[in-house]
């Protein structure tokens, strides 16, 4: 549907896994950001956006991994990769 698919990552030192469709649900068709660029995205699965190409990968990550450690969400050590 959109320009491009971003793959959203969790990774800890126990492995990797893709974020959880739901997290981008709430995150990603809500307005929490304020960004209208986010506009341009649909979550399409576990740890797949699809986005516009007016959605920064590096704006993503940083909203969404903000979001997600301020709902405790992830621990401290946890990264989050955007591809």
């Amino acid at each position: 549907m959109f320009a491009r698919r971003l793959k959203l990552t969790l990774r800890t030192e126990g492995g990797v896994a893709p974020a959880p469709k739901a997290w981008l649900d709430q995150f990603f068709l809500r307005d929490f950001t304020g960004s209208s660029a986010f506009d341009e995205t649909l979550p399409a699965g576990d740890g797949v956006l699809e986005a516009g190409f007016a959605v920064d990968a590096q704006e993503v990550r940083s909203q969404f991994e903000k979001w997600l450690r301020g709902r405790k969400m992830i621990p401290p050590e946890t990264q989050l990769t955007v591809e």
